[in-house]
């Protein structure tokens, strides 16, 4: 039996991190944390619309923000084809639609940019499951192709749409 070592006796009793998410704090914030780029809360350790109960514990900048800053996307979604010229302003606005519905579960999922090169349409999202979702309602509502791509170290997706 082959015998597995042990890393430095101080990692051997840290929790790993779940997610592969770079954003998001290894420790907690303190209660009632106010994001200074958007206004969220930070409470019952989540992110959340609302006003801090009192004085804000601290300003910090939450996942999304931070994201925006950097220029560093959690997901790409990519539409192109003919049928997009055609169907620009509808496929725009099940993309709004859908961000604003998203935003009710998780309000740090958020459409970064909307750019419209040509023929090709590219929004970046700060989230990887919403620019999973924006591609999923693009294609429920319009058919089409639909592809995922996820970088090796699955801390971005890219998603192509197209017809």
């Amino acid at each position: 039996m082959a015998h597995k070592p042990k890393g430095p006796p101080e990692e051997n009793r840290l929790r790993t991190i779940r997610s592969p998410h770079v954003y998001l704090q290894r420790r907690g914030l303190p209660e009632d944390a106010l994001c200074k780029g958007c206004g969220l809360i930070y409470r019952s350790k989540r992110w959340q619309m609302g006003q801090p109960e009192g004085t804000p514990s601290c300003e910090v900048l939450c996942p999304a923000c931070q994201r925006m800053k950097d220029h560093n996307p959690g997901g790409v979604v990519t539409l192109s084809g003919p049928y997009l010229a055609e169907h620009k302003a509808e496929i725009l606005s099940t993309i709004r639609h859908e961000e604003e519905r998203s935003r009710e579960k998780n309000p740090i999922g958020r459409i970064m940019k909307i750019r419209e090169e040509g023929d090709r349409i590219t929004v970046t999202t700060t989230e990887d499951k919403l620019a999973q979702k924006l591609g999923r309602e693009v294609y429920k509502s319009q058919r089409g192709e639909l592809h995922y791509q996820w970088t090796h170290d699955l801390s971005q997706v890219r998603v192509n749409w197209m017809r």
